[in-house]
C-alpha cells in the first residue's frame, strides 16, 4: 500500500497531467450592484458615482472608520428606526436586523452580540457608526485604501439570496465540534451574504485521505484543516494558495492585528520556503494531567516542575499489593512523538537541522539521556505503557497518578474521571536546558486556485478565517475547547478571563507557549512521525536498547526526509 506521501505524489502527477481539462464555472445572472465611497476628512460621499453631501464627514476612532448612519443605511436601501430613550439605532435590511447603541461597544446582529472596536457615537449632533461592521452585517463587502483614506462598500441584494458558499472540511468531534458549529453559525448569521458549510470527517486520517483524493479530482474544498506537513504536500500542486494577498489586501490585517497573534503561532503558519500557506486554527501543546487527590495523599505538594522530579514522583506513586501485584502506577502514557520531540529539546538536543534534511539525534547525548529517562520508567513499571487512549482510562479509574495529553483533551480526561477526584493540569516539567513543548495542532488552508470557486467565495473564505482568528471568537474557542487562543488580546476578553478564573489550570498550555518548539513544516515529516513512533515503541517495550533504537530511528527518518 502506498504511504500518504507517495500517494500524494502520484495523485498530483495525475492532476498536472490533466490540467488542460478545466472545470467550467457556470455563469450567473448579472447582479444589481451598489458601490459606495467615503473619504476620511471629506464631507462628501458617492453612491454609484453620484456625489452626496454628508451631514458629518467620516472619521477614524480606535483605528476604525465611522460614517454617518443615515447615509449608509439609505444608500444600501435599509430601514432605520431610532429609539431616543435607549439611544439605539435599529437597522433592518431584508431579514437582517442590527441594533447599535450610542457609546456601547457591543451591538446586536440577528440576536448575536458582536463586540465592536469602536462604538457608535454622536458627533456634531449626527450619529456615526463603524462602517465595516454595519456594511458586513448587512451583507456588503468593504475595502480600505490607505493611500486615499477611502472606504469602498459594495453591495447587491442578490447576495442575500445567492450566498457565497464556503465548504470547510474539518475533523472536530464531540465538544470541539459543537464549539466550531456554534461559532460558524454565528459567523453565518452576522455575515448574511456568506455561508460556511462544515463537512466533518471522522478523524484526521480520513480528512487527509479525502483531501488528497479531492485534489486529484480537481474538486477540493475551499478551506480545510491541515497540519504543516500536510500543507507542504498540498503546496506541491497548484491549488493551494498563500494568504499573503489577503493579509495585505483591502480587507486584510493591520500591523497591529498581525502583532496581536502569538509569535509562535504566527510563525507556525509558514512552510519551509517562508511562504504563508496557512492561518492558525486549533493550536495546542502537550501538558501534564494529574490526580490532585492522589498526589496529595502521597505527600506531593505540587506537580513536578523538572523531569527528575517527575521520575521521583512516579516512584512515590507506584504501589503493589501484598502479593506483589502492581495496583497503581506513577504515570500512564501512550508513546507520543510530540511529547518526545519537546523532551529532547528540554535536554538540550534537536531533532533535525534548520533545513530539515538531516537528523541530529542519532548520536546525541541529549536525545539518549531524555529517551533513557522514559525507558527506565517503563522498565521499572513506575510508568504504565498504554496504547491509544489507555492512559485516559488509567487516570480515570485511579490506577495512575499522572499522564500527558493535549490541552484540548481535558474534556476527555474529565469524562473518564467522572467527578471521582480533582483533575490537575500543569506545564510539562523542565529538563537541564529548560522547559520545552512541541506546538502542534492544525492550521487552516485555502484552495483558492481551484477554478470552481468564484472570487466572492474566495473572499468569503478569507472573511471567515479572518473572523475566526479575531480576538473574541478565539476567546470563545479557547474557553469552550481548551485550545490556546491565537491572539494575545483574547486573554483580556471577558469570556476567557472568566474561564481561566474558574480554573487557572487551563492556562498551562499558554504558560509554556513562549518556550514551545515548532515541528518541521515539510512533507517528509508526515512519514518521519510514523518512523519515530514505531521506534519509540520498540525502545519503551524493551525490544532494543535506547542507543540501538535511536540509531535505527535516525536511519529510518533520514530515509524519508530526503525523498
Amino acid at each position: 500500500m502506498l504511504n500518504a506521501r507517495r500517494l500524494m505524489a502520484v495523485l498530483l502527477a495525475l492532476l498536472i497531467a490533466f490540467t488542460s481539462v478545466l472545470a467550467v464555472v457556470p455563469s450567473t445572472k448579472a447582479e444589481t450592484m451598489t458601490t459606495i465611497e467615503v473619504y476620511i476628512g471629506k464631507n462628501t460621499g458617492t453612491v454609484n458615482g453620484k456625489v452626496t453631501t454628508l451631514e458629518q464627514g467620516a472619521v477614524i476612532k480606535n483605528g476604525r472608520t465611522l460614517v454617518p448612519l443615515r447615509f449608509i443605511t439609505e444608500a444600501m436601501g435599509a430601514t432605520l428606526a431610532w429609539d431616543a430613550t435607549t439611544r439605539t439605532a435599529n437597522i433592518t435590511l431584508a431579514d437582517n436586523k442590527i441594533a447599535l447603541t450610542i457609546d456601547k461597544t457591543v451591538a446586536k446582529v440577528n440576536d448575536y452580540d458582536v463586540a465592536l472596536d469602536a462604538a457608535a457615537a454622536i458627533i456634531n449632533g449626527k450619529t456615526v457608526v463603524p462602517v465595516r461592521f454595519v456594511a458586513e452585517s448587512m451583507g456588503a463587502t468593504t475595502a480600505w485604501d490607505a493611500a486615499l483614506k477611502k472606504v469602498t462598500i459594495q453591495f447587491s441584494m442578490d447576495w442575500l439570496t445567492n450566498k457565497a458558499i464556503v465548504p470547510f472540511w474539518e475533523a472536530m468531534a464531540a465538544a470541539l465540534g459543537q464549539s466550531l458549529t456554534a461559532l460558524t453559525k454565528e459567523f453565518n448569521a452576522t455575515h448574511p451574504s456568506m455561508e460556511v458549510q462544515l463537512v466533518q470527517m471522522a478523524n484526521y486520517n480520513t480528512l487527509q485521505t479525502k483531501t488528497i483524493g479531492a485534489i486529484a479530482a480537481k474538486d477540493p474544498p475551499l478551506i480545510a484543516q491541515a497540519y504543516e506537513n500536510w500543507a507542504a504536500q498540498y503546496a506541491t500542486g497548484f491549488y493551494l494558495s498563500t494568504f499573503d494577498s489577503y493579509i495585505n489586501g483591502a480587507n486584510g490585517l493591520s500591523k497591529a492585528e498581525i502583532a496581536d497573534f502569538f509569535p509562535k503561532m504566527w510563525d507556525s503558519s509558514k512552510l519551509a520556503d517562508g511562504k504563508r500557506y496557512m492561518m492558525p486554527f486549533n493550536k495546542s501543546n502537550v501538558v501534564l494531567y494529574y490526580n490532585k487527590d492522589m498526589l496529595k495523599a502521597a505527600g506531593i505538594t505540587h506537580p513536578p516542575t523538572t523531569w527528575q522530579e517527575f521520575a521521583d514522583d512516579c516512584a512515590l506513586l507506584t504501589k503493589t499489593d501484598d502479593k506483589g501485584n502492581q495496583t497503581q502506577w506513577g504515570a500512564s502514557h501512550t508513546p507520543s512523538v510530540d511529547l518526545w520531540y519537546g523532551l529532547v529539546y528540554s535536554y538540550g538536543g534537536r531533532i533535525l537541522t534548520d533545513t530539515y534534511d538531516n537528523v541530529l539525534f542519532a548520536n546525541s547525548n541529549a536525545a539518549r539521556t531524555a529517551t533513557q529517562l522514559f525507558a527506565d520508567l517503563y522498565a521499572k513499571k513506575d510508568m504504565h505503557y498504554t496504547t491509544a487512549y489507555g492512559d485516559q482510562t488509567d487516570l480515570g479509574v485511579g490506577k495512575a497518578g499522572m499522564t500527558f495529553g493535549s490541552v484540548a483533551g481535558r474534556t476527555y480526561y474529565e469524562q473518564a474521571i467522572g467527578g471521582k477526584f480533582e483533575l490537575g493540569e500543569a506545564p510539562l516539567p523542565a529538563g537541564p536546558a529548560g522547559q520545552a513543548a512541541a506546538l502542534y495542532g492544525t492550521n487552516v488552508v485555502m484552495f483558492a486556485n481551484a477554478p470552481k470557486y468564484t472570487q466572492r467565495q474566495k473572499d468569503a473564505g478569507w472573511a471567515y478565517i479572518k473572523w475566526f482568528t479575531s480576538p473574541h471568537p478565539q476567546a470563545v474557542w479557547a474557553a469552550q475547547t481548551g485550545y490556546m487562543p491565537a491572539r494575545q488580546s483574547s486573554l483580556s476578553d471577558p469570556v476567557l478571563v472568566a474561564a481561566y478564573a474558574a480554573n487557572p489550570d487551563k492556562k498551562a498550555g499558554l504558560d509554556q507557549l513562549s518556550g514551545s518548539v515548532l515541528e518541521p513544516p515539510t512533507g517528509g515529516w508526515n512519514d518521519a512521525r510514523s518512523k519515530i513512533s514505531t521506534n519509540l515503541q520498540n525502545i519503551f517495550l524493551g525490544k532494543v536498547t535506547v542507543a540501538e533504537g535511536l540509531k535505527k530511528m535516525a536511519i529510518d527518518v533520514q530515509a524519508v526526509i530526503q525523498k
